[in-house]
C-alpha cells in the first residue's frame, strides 16, 4: 500500500509547533487511536502522493493547503515489515501555511495536538511503549497525554525523526541509543531521497 502524509508547521507561542492528530477509536483497525499526521492511502484518481496528502488533510482535518504553503517533500520511508513483506510505503510532506489556520476535524479524528518541538527536546516525556501485536518488544516512544492515550511511537515518530536531523534540531526526548536504533532503521527503509535542500525552506519560512 501506498500512502501520504502532510507534516504541518505553525509558529506557537513558544516556538515551531507541528500538527498531530489521534485517530478515532474504531474496532478493528489497526491504527485506532494512534498519534498520526493527517493523511492516508493513495487514491488511483489522485495526480501523485502530494495530492493525495492535501485531499487526506482537507478530509480529515479541514484544512486546504496549497502551492504557497509547501516547504517541501521528506525521504520516503517504509512501514516496519510483516511477515516479510514492507506493510506500506509513506511519502511526507512538509508545509507551513500563510494565512490563518482553522480545523474542522471529521468523524476520523478524536483529538488534534499542536505539538511544540520543544516538546521533543525534554527527556521527561521519553515513554516506555510495548507494541500493541507483539508485547515483548519495547518501542522508542513520547507520552504526549497521558489520560487521552496520546503516545507518539512507530512510524510518526520515525518520520518526525528525519525530520529532526534535516532541520539540526534537538530529539533529546529519546535517549542516545533509541534515536540511533531508529536512524538505522531509516538508513535501510529510505527509498527515495527528496529532502536535500529541506532544512533551508524551513529556515527560510521562519
Amino acid at each position: 500500500m501506498q500512502a501520504a502524509v502532510a507534516m504541518v508547521l505553525r509558529d506557537g507561542e513558544h516556538g515551531t509547533e507541528i500538527l498531530m492528530m489521534q485517530r478515532a477509536h474504531h474496532d478493528g483497525d489497526p491504527w485506532s487511536g494512534q498519534m498520526a499526521f493527517p493523511g492516508g492511502k493513495i487514491d488511483p484518481d489522485d495526480h501523485g502522493p502530494q495530492a493525495a496528502a492535501e485531499r487526506e488533510t482537507l478530509e480529515e482535518v479541514g484544512l486546504r493547503l496549497g502551492p504557497q504553503d509547501y516547504i517541501g517533500r521528506l525521504d520516503d520511508v517504509y512501514g516496519l515489515k510483516v511477515n516479510g513483506q514492507y506493510s506500506v510505503l509513506v511519502s511526507s510532506f512538509v508545509y507551513k501555511p500563510t494565512g490563518a489556520i482553522e480545523l474542522t476535524p471529521n468523524y476520523e479524528v478524536a483529538d488534534l495536538v499542536w505539538l511544540p518541538t520543544q516538546f521533543l527536546a525534554q527527556r521527561d516525556n521519553a515513554h516506555d511503549f510495548y507494541h500493541p501485536h507483539a508485547p515483548e518488544v519495547k518501542m522508542p516512544a513520547v507520552m504526549i497525554n497521558e489520560t487521552k492515550q496520546q503516545v507518539l511511537w512507530g512510524l510518526s515518530l520515525r518520520i518526525l525523526t528525519i525530520f529532526y536531523d534535516l532541520v539540526g534540531w534537538e530529539l533529546a526526548v529519546l535517549s542516545d541509543r533509541d534515536q540511533q536504533d531508529l536512524r538505522d532503521i531509516e538508513n535501510r527503509d529510505i527509498v527515495r531521497r527528496h529532502a536535500k535542500n529541506i532544512a533551508k525552506a524551513v529556515s527560510r519560512s521562519k
